[in-house]
C-alpha cells in the first residue's frame, strides 16, 4: 500500500469519527435532559394516581358521629365495601405497572427515535424508517409499545369500574358536602392523564406518541446518533472496499 493511500484512507476514517463524536454528544445530552425531565412529572402524576385509586380511604366518610379516619376505612366489613377496597388496590397496582412500561417505554423511544417535522409521521413512513434500526431494536420498541397498549386499556377499565363501586360505597357513609367535592375531585385529578392514554393506545403500530413531552410530540424518525452509526458502517465497508481496490491495482502495476 502507498504513503498517499494509507494517509487519504486515515483522513476520511478521523472524518467520520470526528462527525460521530459532535453528533452523539449533542443528540446524548438532548436524550439525558428528556429522560431526566419525566422523573418530576412521574411523580407528581403517582400521588394523584394514590388520591385516584383509593378513593374509599380518602374521602371523608362517616363512621358513627366521625369523621372515618384512615384505618377504619381500612376494615373490611360487607361485601360491597370489600368490593371496593379491593378495586381500590387493583387500580392502584394496575397504574403502577403502567407507568412502569410507560417510562420504559418513553426512554426506548427518547435513545432511539425522535420528531422531526420535516418527515412524514404516517404509519407506513414511521415504519419504513423503523427498518433503519437494527431488527433487534425496532422489535423491542414495538413490544414495549404492545405492551403499553394492553396495560392502558385495561387501566381504563379498571378506573371506571373503580370509580363506579366506590362510589357507591362513599354514599353508604356519606358525611356531608365534603364527600362529594372529595369524590369529585379525585377523579378529576386523572382525567387529562386517561385522555392523554386512550389516544397514545389507541394508534396504529407504527405511530408513537410520547406520554411526557408536551404537544402531543410524536416518534417519527431515527435518532440522529443511531442513523450516523448504521451510515458510519456503510462508510467504513465503502473505505474498504476503496482500499482495496486500490491495492490491487498497484500490486498488478507492481
Amino acid at each position: 500500500m502507498s504513503t498517499n493511500t494509507v494517509v487519504e484512507t486515515d483522513v476520511i476514517l478521523e472524518e467520520i469519527d470526528n462527525k460521530a463524536n459532535v453528533a452523539n454528544s449533542v443528540s446524548t445530552n438532548q436524550d439525558f435532559i428528556q429522560k431526566v425531565s419525566i422523573i418530576p412529572v412521574v411523580g407528581v402524576e403517582l400521588y394523584k394516581v394514590m388520591v385516584s385509586s383509593f378513593l374509599i380511604l380518602f374521602v371523608p366518610q362517616k363512621c358513627g358521629d366521625h369523621i372515618c379516619e384512615l384505618n377504619e376505612n381500612l376494615i373490611f366489613e360487607n361485601k360491597l365495601y370489600n368490593t371496593g377496597l379491593v378495586l381500590n388496590f387493583i387500580t392502584m397496582f394496575s397504574f403502577v405497572v403502567l407507568y412502569f412500561f410507560e417510562v420504559k417505554r418513553e426512554n426506548r423511544l427518547i435513545a432511539y427515535l425522535e420528531n422531526n417535522p420535516k418527515r412524514p409521521f404516517d404509519n407506513d413512513s414511521v415504519g419504513k424508517i423503523l427498518e433503519l434500526l437494527p431488527v433487534e431494536k425496532s422489535s423491542a420498541i414495538l413490544i414495549l409499545d404492545r405492551y403499553y397498549q394492553r396495560t392502558g386499556c385495561f387501566v381504563l377499565f379498571m378506573f371506571l369500574l373503580n370509580s363506579i363501586v366506590s362510589g357507591v360505597v362513599v354514599y353508604e357513609y356519606y358525611l356531608d358536602n365534603q364527600t362529594t367535592t372529595t369524590f369529585i375531585t379525585n377523579i378529576l385529578f386523572m382525567i387529562t392523564k386517561l385522555s392523554d392514554i386512550y389516544v397514545t393506545v389507541n394508534t396504529e403500530k407504527n405511530i408513537f406518541y410520547s406520554s411526557y413531552l408536551k404537544g402531543r410530540i410524536q416518534f417519527n424518525d431515527v435518532d440522529p446518533d443511531k442513523l450516523l452509526q448504521i451510515e458510519d458502517k456503510k462508510d467504513n465497508i465503502e473505505i474498504t472496499d476503496i482500499t482495496l481496490a486500490k491495492n490491487k491495482e498497484e500490486t498488478n502495476t507492481v
